[in-house]
């Protein structure tokens, strides 16, 4: 289809032409990834840390715990960004959008009024919306990405169902 298989998911739910669109960032590690590289990162640094400290230089411990709590917290952040997930949902009459990660917020627009506004630029912006609310989606993916999710969107609105 042209975006990346990763970002972008195109599930079609029954056989109306109706589909829901899953919008996620891109993530390199999993959970579990990430807890076994702070485990062995840990292990590692207690090794060299406790070697130091066998030798007189018990200074490096407090700072090879203080590196590895800073990894921790930049993981943390990293995975709870990774967990954001956009999905977009075009049925017959109207275009369903949940953001965040259970979906939290949720904008309902019908699908006869539904706008695409793609605002290209150094920071482009891909927004949806109709009798003046608008929503940004897609803010984690890139220029090419936003692109062709504004044509999927807009070849959707002139669908008949």
């Amino acid at each position: 289809m042209g975006f990346s298989a990763s970002m972008i998911q195109r599930q079609p739910l029954g056989s109306g032409g109706e589909f829901r669109l899953v919008l996620r960032p891109n993530a390199s590690l999993s959970p579990g990834q990430a807890r076994l590289l702070v485990g062995l990162l840990g292990l590692m640094m207690a090794v060299i840390g406790f070697g130091f400290a066998a030798v007189g230089a018990w200074l490096v411990l407090p700072f090879s715990g203080g590196e590895l709590l800073l990894l921790i917290y930049a993981l943390s952040c990293s995975m709870r960004w990774s967990a954001a997930r956009e999905v977009i949902t075009v049925a017959r009459d109207s275009v369903f959008i949940e953001q965040g990660p259970e979906g939290e917020q949720r904008h309902r627009f019908l699908r006869a009024w539904f706008r695409v506004d793609w605002r290209p630029g150094p920071a482009p912006r891909l927004l949806v919306g109709s009798h003046g609310k608008w929503v940004e989606i897609g803010a984690f993916l890139g220029e090419e990405e936003k692109r062709v999710l504004a044509k999927i969107l807009q070849q959707a609105r002139a669908m008949e169902f």
